[in-house]
């Protein structure tokens, strides 16, 4: 018995089903390796802010990428947070108005802007029930295709 179990493969030494043998492809798409440094996305997000209030308070600022589509926009995702990752995502609240937000590790929403583009808006992010513009930035970075602020 012993020696049929080792002339077959070791399961765990078989090629995951996104692999492509001999391609020199890297597992960066894989959760449990991205690190907020992915190379593979079309489309990354830098989050900034000029309020020290704001980077004291929300731990959301930095680099996303995209990470798969929801409702039919893109969604990001950003720095590691001790295991967990700050989001950008699109929805459509239950009064009816299109809006991205941007939600900490723990998935609270901590800004948002009203808007149906198709990424999410440069500026004009606001806290939950605010009603001044926040000093908050958000710049594509790379080859995108889209642009914040549409």
């Amino acid at each position: 018995m012993d020696r049929a179990l080792e002339e077959e493969e070791d399961p765990l030494d078989r090629a995951l089903p996104d692999d492509d043998e001999g391609s020199g492809a890297d597992d960066y798409d894989r959760d449990e390796d991205f690190d907020g440094d992915y190379r593979g996305s079309s489309s990354a997000l830098l989050l900034s802010t000029g309020s020290e209030e704001l980077s004291m308070d929300y731990d959301v600022f930095g680099r996303y990428v995209e990470s798969g589509k929801e409702n039919g926009k893109p969604t990001f995702l950003g720095p590691k947070t001790e295991g967990s990752r700050p989001s950008i995502a699109f929805v459509t609240g239950g009064d009816g108005k299109p809006t991205w937000w941007i939600y900490d590790a723990s998935g609270g929403e901590c800004f948002y802007a009203e808007t149906d583009a198709s990424m999410p808006p440069r500026s004009g992010w606001r806290k939950e029930y605010g009603d001044e513009d926040l000093d908050i930035t958000l710049e594509v970075q790379g080859a995108s295709g889209g642009a914040a602020g549409d």
